[in-house]
């Protein structure tokens, strides 16, 4: 494929996927020598189809003479590699440094203080499991995930936890994800997360006010607002680069055969493949 045809159809440039197929060079290399073992090159390319695309069946029918059941093996084995070394691009560095560089780069963009990253949750839909699908359905009667995303001023996600059904307040996820804690102790001046109306007023997370009346008080929710559309807009840039955790796609991506312990793998490959 040459660079159009990569992304178009993978969402990245030809050297991004070799770079890509390097990376992941030791956890899928073939174990056997059979003439029709897949290389690392058509595991990653099916995979990666299968993200930007959000349908298996469109994946298997897009690449000739591989069977579905060779095109799932392959989108788990990279799926898994992905998430393995998922920490070396999702994560949340809290160092003096990394604090003050964050601090400034959010003040540049709206004017609030000492953000050190924005936070919401966004509902990535599936099947039915067949253990208490009930609580899977979210507010809006549907069946999903709710998948709590932090990102930095220039839209680069730096946590994911896709751990919890969509009944689960978005409140309750932020607790269990031991976010609040980095905001603790030697940390605890160090500023700030932005999230909406939907969280609680904390150490370390700020939400707008509900009845703002003065003209500080209105510039606060103003600056805010402005602020914290930044992970509006990220949820919004990843559901349409990767088609697999976006609404459009709930009937395929968790059909029968793909089960659901791999889904919350999707949700983190898909931000650490997520191009810049």
């Amino acid at each position: 494929m040459n660079d159009d045809q990569c992304l178009r159809r993978l969402i990245f440039r030809k050297d991004v996927l070799t770079e890509l197929c390097n990376l992941l060079q030791a956890e899928l290399e073939p174990q056997t020598r059979v003439r029709t073992a897949l290389s690392v090159a058509s595991k990653v390319t099916i995979a990666l189809n299968f993200y930007a695309t959000g349908s298996f069946h469109a994946t298997t029918a897009d690449i000739r003479n591989i069977s579905q059941f060779a095109a799932y093996k392959s989108m788990r084995e990279v799926t898994g590699a992905l998430h393995i070394r998922r920490a070396d691009y999702i994560s949340f560095p809290m160092s003096r440094d990394k604090q003050l560089e964050h601090q400034t780069a959010f003040l540049h963009n709206e004017g609030f203080l000492r953000v050190q990253g924005v936070i919401d949750s966004s509902y990535v839909g599936l099947r039915a499991p067949k253990q208490a699908p009930e609580q899977f359905r979210n507010h809006k009667g549907l069946l999903s995930l709710n998948v709590q995303l932090i990102c930095y001023h220039n839209h680069k996600i730096m946590k994911v936890d896709a751990r919890f059904p969509g009944s689960s307040h978005d409140s309750f996820i932020l607790r269990q994800s031991g976010v609040p804690h980095l905001f603790t102790g030697p940390n605890e001046d160090c500023g700030w997360l932005l999230g909406d109306k939907g969280y609680v007023l904390s150490t370390g997370l700020m939400t707008p006010l509900l009845n703002p009346r003065t003209a500080v008080q209105l510039a606060y929710n103003e600056s805010h607002s402005a602020t914290r559309t930044i992970i509006e807009h990220t949820i919004g840039i990843l559901k349409q680069r990767m088609p697999i955790v976006a609404w459009t796609t709930q009937w395929v991506c968790c059909s029968p055969c793909l089960n659901m312990y791999p889904y919350s793998w999707w949700c983190a490959a898909c931000s650490t493949t997520w191009p810049s």
